[in-house]
């Protein structure tokens, strides 16, 4: 292996047990702060660690040439993982990296993190010309995309951005990601005694009962999903229960068919209980959705990227959110690339060491000047 490589998997060998679970990054951030410091990179932690309820902010990281009164683009990744990875015993294998099978390996997104302190460390190191850029490291992702959510980019003129947060391969990104809007369903009936009153009663586990067998769950059309996830309520099984709650989501690539759709829930919903017992709904956003047009420039920056980089683009649509959907919300026009990070969330969690490779690539590609 060359010792760019390898200097580069070694980088993530040491970033992936250092504890940092969402609103909890504190060691982690700590850490890749040092390397970037003593590497020459200008690092600034913003005040989000008090907007998102963590000991951590979003990390705002400058290579030596930056010209803050220039267009940027912004690199992007997130310091958190969805477990813990203190414990982490990492396997190098021939083909690739995995954890020992007692923990994740943290590939999402300790991958994309070690790509993008590395190509900071390389360009801080060398006067070779680069397009204006800077990186963007941030906290609680896993739990809601709340770091992106919080960061101020409004001074830095960013005119694309591209996270590297997805499990697909390199060469594959994200052209169209759905939003997601999010419910909860208070059922109201009332309580009585379960054995000597029933009659008395209104059970609201029966009436959410009722109202989800009435609901359309699951893949609702080619663009839109629905799911509850949650339910929960009730106090005792000699108790007619008065109150259940429930959680779901719907999510599409259009935000008007998300409204269409909670619409038809929450009227279901009040059907079931009508006459009965009450409901109380309510609905916000997790995060929008994004669709790029494949002329755009952001998006032709990328594809002449991913061919310098010796890849072929395979643009998708897909029905997961990013930090990317956070930006494009804003204006900023925003990508997440494929890096290869295979089966996150999960002990078999692994990543090839020919993608680690080829998305250090693709980054250093993204900020060649031509």
């Amino acid at each position: 292996m060359p010792s760019r490589q390898q200097e580069l998997l070694s980088l993530f060998l040491r970033l992936a047990p250092i504890e940092g679970v969402s609103h909890a990054e504190r060691a982690i951030a700590d850490e890749v702060t040092t390397i970037l410091r003593r590497g020459g990179v200008r690092v600034l932690e913003d005040d989000a660690a008090g907007v998102v309820k963590g000991n951590a902010g979003n990390l705002l990281c400058f290579p030596p040439s930056f010209d803050g009164d220039a267009p940027a683009i912004l690199l992007e990744a997130h310091l958190d993982t969805v477990q813990s990875t203190a414990l982490l015993r990492p396997v190098v294998k021939e083909d690739r990296v995995t954890s020992d099978g007692t923990t994740i390996l943290g590939a999402d997104n300790r991958m994309g993190l070690s790509i993008l302190v590395d190509l900071l460390l390389g360009v801080a190191g060398s006067k070779a010309p680069h397009k204006n850029f800077f990186v963007a490291l941030t906290v609680c992702e896993e739990t809601g995309l709340y770091g992106a959510d919080a960061i101020d980019l409004s001074r830095h003129n960013v005119t694309a951005a591209y996270v590297f947060d997805c499990s697909k391969r390199p060469g594959i990104y994200i052209l169209e990601s759905v939003g997601l809007y999010a419910y909860t369903a208070q059922f109201l009936g009332k309580a009585s005694h379960a054995g000597v009153a029933p009659e008395e009663g209104v059970s609201a586990i029966g009436l959410a009962a009722a109202a989800i067998s009435k609901l359309r769950l699951g893949r609702i059309d080619a663009d839109t999903t629905s799911n509850i996830g949650k339910i929960y309520g009730g106090e005792a099984v000699n108790v007619v229960p008065d109150k259940v709650t429930i959680e779901g989501e719907v999510r599409s690539f259009c935000p008007e068919r998300i409204k269409q759709e909670l619409e038809v829930i929450e009227r279901t919903f009040e059907d079931a209980v009508r006459g009965a017992g009450r409901l109380q709904f309510k609905a916000m956003p997790d995060f929008e959705p994004y669709v790029h047009k494949p002329e755009s420039p952001a998006i032709v920056k990328l594809d002449c990227a991913l061919r310098a980089a010796g890849l072929t683009p395979q643009p998708i649509r897909y029905m997961g959110g990013s930090d990317a959907n956070k930006y494009n919300a804003r204006g900023i026009p925003a990508v997440n690339i494929g890096i290869g990070a295979q089966k996150p969330h999960s002990v078999e969690e692994f990543f090839l060491l020919e993608d680690l490779h080829k998305s250090s690539g693709i980054a250093h590609e993204l900020i060649q000047t031509r």
